[in-house]
């Protein structure tokens, strides 16, 4: 009597490459299977997940940092030019804004938004960012009840931030 089952060879050799060598494509289909399974489950390498909310907080928070950087240095240059000043000493300066930095958007011939790119990846050219217009200034120091030289720093910050006098206030320590 002949036997109707078909005895398996026996694999010759050791590892991977023999046993895809006696079982053929089957076995290589499947190893790619797997590896492309393991791709897409960690080939992410990042674990954050962004949104749009998550976007919008970050530069709100970036604008912010840098508006409060401006107003310090701003501050710190006035305390400055204003200590330069003979007969002014121990300066404090507080200046406040209409508006954070305004963006200014390249148009195109329609009048819309030049955008660069397409989908996602979209983005409007800008032409110029302009620094925030200064609303007033405070300045405190000694020496700052004399009329003259509360004239002199009125004109002084006035005429450097080309602001009115109006919106410039100086008072003694």
């Amino acid at each position: 009597m002949m036997e109707s089952k078909k005895k398996e060879a026996p694999i010759k050799g050791r590892g991977l490459f023999a046993v895809i060598r006696a079982r053929g494509r089957t076995v290589l289909l499947l190893c790619g299977a797997l590896l492309g399974l393991l791709l897409l489950l960690f080939g992410g390498g990042t674990d954050r997940k962004s949104t749009a909310s998550d976007d919008e907080a970050d530069v709100l928070a970036t604008g912010s940092e840098r508006l409060a950087c401006y107003e310090s240095a701003l501050e710190r240059e006035l305390e400055a030019l204003c200590e330069a000043v003979s007969g002014v000493s121990d300066a404090t300066v507080m200046v406040s804004f209409e508006s954070g930095y305004s963006v200014h958007y390249e148009k195109d011939g329609d009048g819309d938004p030049t955008v660069v790119g397409s989908g996602s990846y979209a983005e409007a050219l800008y032409d110029t960012v302009k620094p925030p217009t200064v609303a007033g200034v405070g300045i405190v120091c000694r020496g700052g009840n004399d009329p003259v030289l509360c004239r002199t720093l009125t004109e002084l910050v006035s005429t450097t931030l080309g602001i009115p006098s109006s919106r410039v206030f100086i008072t003694g320590k």
